[in-house]
């Protein structure tokens, strides 16, 4: 009983930055077992898409003359291409693959450090051709967690209970070691000589699609769980403080809240599955550039989770599905699509 009280514990550890903060590595999962270290490796992966329409004035929904009037930078500039034909649509994604490096060190039984560090792939694609590919290492994430309240500790007879809470307070910091100066080619400048034609690259830096941020960043957390009998709920909401890198670029702040469901089966000593189920609330202003605003940059989106955990023995594996179901998005940006997480973890 006491393993299982344990586990159900350990369910409740859960920090989803991986909304809003595209580039925050601070993701632990659902974890089970309390005071145990542990390794993960985890792939995040968010899908962003719109369609465009291209008419006589321009494209549907770009409203660069005021951008341009404000002196606003434009967060998704190539959609505002002119090589759409007049009165044609163009489909526009930007995809971004994250794989993470994790690990849980339990210092004592009331600190927990976790760390973090991702290596992304990440594209844009116009129609399904691939218009931009940036890659490389990310920014490292570290995160102290405290209890300052749990109902079991690591040997005791509370262990007997089953009604179970615990409150988690944290705060961390995130470095700028990822790559963040890498630039794609979004057109060519065509000339024209005798018997060849000569094409020079146009290079854009772009700070959305880059691995790593460039700035330092910290990050908070508080977080709650409650669970009765193998039924839980885990309640947390984070905060990621961003600062300005070298390129005078600063991604908005950006908060993430939390809430989801979840019950375990008990297949045997080593086997367990877990259902999850919740919602997850993002929230971010504009970011800027050289403290002016981008414009199609900023918002909130709501979203339903699902997924499992199975849990075998030392290893445990995760699926998360996360489906967006309501968005304000400020001026014009690809809509968020779905987001995909998958772990394994190793516990030791």
């Amino acid at each position: 009983m006491r393993k299982i009280l344990i586990v159900l514990l350990a369910l409740g550890s859960i920090y989803n930055a991986a909304f809003a903060c595209d580039l925050c590595t601070v993701y632990l999962g659902i974890q089970p077992n309390d005071f145990k270290n542990s390794f993960s490796v985890r792939h995040r992966y968010r899908l962003f898409e719109r369609d465009f329409f291209s008419t006589n004035t321009g494209t549907i929904g770009i409203n660069t003359q005021t951008a341009q009037k404000n002196g606003f930078s434009n967060k998704h500039a190539r959609i505002e291409t002119e090589d759409i034909p007049q009165g044609e649509w163009e489909n526009y994604k930007e995809a971004y693959n994250s794989y993470d490096l994790a690990a849980n060190f339990y210092i004592g039984t009331k600190f927990q450090l976790n760390a973090a560090l991702t290596f992304s792939d990440n594209y844009v694609y116009q129609n399904d051709s691939i218009t931009a590919n940036i890659g490389g290492i990310g920014d490292l994430s570290l995160l102290l967690k405290y209890q300052v309240f749990n109902s079991i500790e690591k040997e005791g007879p509370v262990n007997k209970k089953a009604f179970i809470q615990r409150i988690t307070v944290g705060s961390g910091l995130s470095l700028p070691t990822g790559n963040f100066n890498k630039s794609s080619v979004v057109d060519f400048q065509t000339a024209f000589e005798a018997n060849k034609v000569l094409g020079t690259p146009e290079m854009e830096l772009d700070a959305h699609l880059q691995a790593g941020t460039g700035s330092f960043a910290y990050l908070f957390l508080l977080e709650y769980l409650v669970s009765y009998k193998g039924f839980g709920l885990n309640t947390n909401a984070s905060y990621k403080l961003n600062g300005t890198n070298k390129n005078g670029f600063k991604f908005a702040n950006r908060l993430n809240s939390n809430g989801t469901f979840f019950y375990l089966f008990k297949i045997n000593d080593k086997l367990k599955i877990m259902p999850t189920t919740g919602i997850s609330y993002e929230s971010s202003k504009r970011d800027s550039q050289n403290d002016e605003p981008f414009i199609n940059s900023g918002g909130n989106t709501l979203f339903i989770n699902y997924g499992f955990n199975l849990f075998i023995d030392k290893l445990g594996m995760e699926f998360t599905y996360y489906q967006p179901t309501k968005e304000y998005l400020i001026d014009i940006q690809p809509y968020n699509n779905k987001r995909i997480i998958t772990q394994i973890t190793y516990y030791f």
